[in-house]
């Protein structure tokens, strides 16, 4: 019978963080060499601020951070004088340009080698709320993943228990044949665990163990990815 482990992408199978900063001083200098002067007016601490106001008048950002990001390159542009239509073709640009950045991960040590073992036994998908492309080339694993169900793309995201339910629905599977393996307690555990899919916490630093607004708990919990083939055989017996 056709067993289904589900990854969490950020934190879970590289660190996020510098991801981030990388492809944020990326969109620096692609803005200044463009518009001199954007930068100074528009830092980073300003487009937070730009994009919470975005997110106060449209509520369906929170769960596609691709589409809130370019809204703020968007609304910026057109505040530092670009006529709208300008704006738009220059903030799609500027999003496309983010994205490849963002694809340039540093994976976690063993996550291939761990990835190949899950892979002989069971299928493996993705569901995440970032967005960040498994099957791109830069991120180099996307073969061993069957497909991958991104927040961005469907309007919904973790902790919310459809984006589990899509998944298992597109993967086949009734939800006791499934596992998801992610760090966050609510996004991945809590949300998993209302979908009524077992979970593993990828607790990496060895935070404490947390009660939720749900007191949901993960079914397993490891500090390692070379620890992840067991835990996932000790669910999906």
């Amino acid at each position: 019978m056709k067993k289904v482990v589900a990854f969490d992408l950020d934190n879970t199978l590289w660190d996020v963080d510098p991801v981030i900063v990388r492809a944020e001083y990326a969109m620096e200098t692609w803005f200044e060499a463009r518009f001199p002067g954007f930068n100074s007016r528009y830092p980073f601490a300003v487009r937070q601020d730009i994009r919470k106001v975005l997110i106060d008048e449209q509520p369906s950002l929170l769960a596609n951070i691709s589409a809130a990001r370019y809204e703020v390159y968007k609304n910026t542009l057109k505040q530092f004088g670009l006529p709208t239509e300008e704006a738009d073709s220059v903030a799609q640009a500027a999003l496309s340009y983010f994205s490849e950045w963002r694809q340039k991960v540093d994976l976690y040590p063993h996550v291939k080698e761990v990835l190949e073992r899950l892979q002989s036994d069971y299928s493996l998908i993705a569901i995440t709320n970032g967005n960040a492309d498994v099957f791109h080339p830069y991120v180099g694993i996307g073969q061993y993943f069957d497909f991958a169900i991104r927040a961005d793309q469907v309007g919904v995201a973790k902790p919310d228990s459809r984006l589990f339910s899509m998944a298992a629905e597109r993967a086949g599977v009734s939800v006791e044949h499934m596992v998801h393996i992610g760090d966050h307690p609510i996004d991945d555990v809590a949300g998993a665990a209302r979908a009524g899919i077992k979970s593993i916490w990828f607790n990496r630093h060895g935070a404490r163990r947390w009660d939720d607004q749900w007191s949901l708990r993960s079914d397993s919990e490891v500090h390692s990815i070379l620890e992840l083939p067991e835990a996932v055989r000790s669910l999906l017996l």
